[in-house]
Formats: structure tokens, C-alpha cells, sequence
């Protein structure tokens, strides 16, 4: 596997093709991920074997948004398919790196230590002081895809994932970032209620 040789070649893509109207998908959000993934791995104690395999789902989770918005996680694994023989990755090691990918989707639960990694390491920013402002980038995105929420409905919107959909995975995540996600929470109640009265 030459993994230096693949995270060049979708670094260049993301950061050539990816619409300028991913506010929050565009190419700082799989960097982001990236380098929140190295830190859960060596915290997890991911083997070497793993590692690089973990690190190119990474690299190459969002990809699919080069092709299309929705659903586009079963598009990132198309492209593998089609490009990591070329970086000399095995069937075993693609059919693994597409598990990791495609665990990131909604309405799927991780199987696995990379597979959870994988989830938490894509809402890392959830149990971070940055969440309000990356948040806000989501919002913009939505927006300037016809997507629009008052600022009342886009509080509730966010509560209800925080609450009922989201949920860390590691140890480390929950050790982490879950403190300061539970701390976020409780200021979304307080701005639904300033809001609302």
C-alpha cells in the first residue's frame, strides 16, 4: 500500500474540486478529521497494520461529495474501488477502508474500534469550543442549498441530534469530548428558551 502516494491524490482533488459552497464539507473538514483521527488512534493503541488503512478512510470519507451531495458516502467507495489498486492497496485492505466509510453514514452504527474512531473522529468538533462556529458553517451550507431554519428551529434541530441521534463511541471520545458536548447541550436548552420568550 502507498498511502503517501493516495493521500496526495485526493488532497489535490478535495482541495481542487469540492465546491466553494461546502462551507462545513469542504476540504478542512476532512483535514480536521484527519489529524482528530491520529490522536484517537494513538490513544485507542490502533496497531501499525491498521493504522494507515484508518488514515486513508480518513482522508477519503467525503470524497463522495466530489460527485454528488446526498448519500454520498456509497460514492467515496466507488472511487477507492476504482483508485487504491492503483496505489497498490489489496481487495482485503479496500474492503475494509469501505467499512470505515460507509460507517459514517447516519443511519449506521460502527462495528468496530475504526469503524467507531472513524464516527467519532468525523464530530470530533461537537465536544469542542468550536462547535457554535463550525455549527454555523452547516447552517450556511444548508442555506445556500435551499435549506432554510429559523434561529429557534435551528437551535431545536441541533438539541435533537445532540440528544437523541449523536452519540460518541471510544473511551477517549467519551473521556474527552463528551463533557464539553453535554455542556453545549445545556446552552442550547437556555437559547431555546431566550428565544422563545
Amino acid at each position: 500500500m502507498d498511502f503517501t502516494r493516495a493521500k496526495e491524490y485526493i488532497t489535490e482533488r478535495l482541495v481542487k474540486e469540492l465546491s466553494e459552497e461546502l462551507f462545513y464539507h469542504g476540504a478542512h473538514h476532512t483535514f480536521a478529521v484527519v489529524k482528530a483521527t491520529k490522536s484517537y488512534a494513538e490513544k485507542e493503541g490502533v496497531p501499525p497494520e491498521d493504522y494507515y488503512l484508518l488514515l486513508t478512510a480518513a482522508y477519503f470519507h467525503d470524497s463522495g461529495f466530489l460527485y454528488q451531495y446526498r448519500s454520498n458516502e456509497p460514492f467515496a467507495v466507488q472511487l477507492i474501488e476504482k483508485v487504491l489498486p492503483e496505489f497498490d492497496y489489496t481487495e482485503e485492505e479496500i474492503s475494509k477502508i469501505s467499512s470505515i466509510i460507509l460507517a459514517t453514514q447516519s443511519d449506521v452504527e460502527p462495528q468496530n474500534l475504526l469503524e467507531k474512531i472513524m464516527c467519532d473522529a468525523d464530530h470530533d468538533y461537537i465536544g469542542t469550543e468550536d462547535y457554535h462556529t463550525i455549527a454555523q458553517t452547516l447552517r450556511k451550507e444548508l442555506q445556500h442549498r435551499g435549506v432554510e431554519y429559523t434561529d429557534l428551529e435551528w437551535v431545536k434541530l441541533q438539541h435533537n441530534y445532540l440528544t437523541n441521534r449523536h452519540r460518541y463511541y471510544t473511551e477517549t471520545a467519551l473521556r474527552e469530548r463528551q463533557p464539553q458536548k453535554e455542556k453545549i447541550i445545556r446552552e442550547l436548552e437556555e437559547s431555546m428558551q431566550v428565544i422563545e420568550n
